[in-house]
């Protein structure tokens, strides 16, 4: 890790970390039965929207390795938009929820938090300036880094509302 590295790293991972510890206390938060409930408006179930929640932490490593080494574009770029964001809504994340438990939930969050620190902290110095567009605009790996806390937020504001009419 170079000199200027270690505050920027620094400063993602406390901000990792408080989304992580939000994200931990939000799923412990909705009651059991609650927990297959559907979004006012939505398709997604409680469940369902804290798997994806996941799930975008998953893949994130895999963007900021190839934005780092200099990739023009994610693999998923020949997919259009409409047709990634359709297949992720009503097969991937339902499929991936179906078994899924607030503990399962726990641990994938954790494993894949672990994962994206991991490729944070040995990244050098210059690939953090590096980008590519993701998911669809153009985006540095530091602010790629930062996009588990903007997703957080994203999805917050409607959870929690969820919880105030329970």
């Amino acid at each position: 890790m170079l000199p200027a590295q270690p505050a920027r790293f620094e400063a993602v991972r406390e901000e990792l970390e408080k989304v992580r510890l939000g994200f931990l206390h939000l799923l412990d938060e909705f009651p059991e039965k609650d927990w297959d409930r559907r979004f006012p408006g939505e398709g997604w179930t409680i469940k369902q929207e804290m798997v994806h929640i996941t799930q975008v932490l998953n893949v994130l490593p895999h963007g900021i390795r190839r934005a780092s080494r200099g990739a023009r574009r994610s693999i998923l770029a020949i997919v259009s938009a409409s047709l990634r964001s359709w297949v992720n809504g009503y097969i991937v994340i339902p499929f991936m929820a179906r078994g899924a438990t607030r503990q399962s939930i726990a641990e994938a969050y954790n494993k894949a938090h672990n994962a994206l620190l991991g490729i944070l902290e040995g990244l050098p110095e210059d690939a953090w300036s590096k980008g590519m567009p993701y998911p669809k605009k153009y985006r540095t790996v530091e602010q790629m880094a930062h996009r588990p806390a903007e997703h957080f937020e994203e999805h917050l504001g409607h959870l929690q509302m969820c919880l105030k009419k329970k």
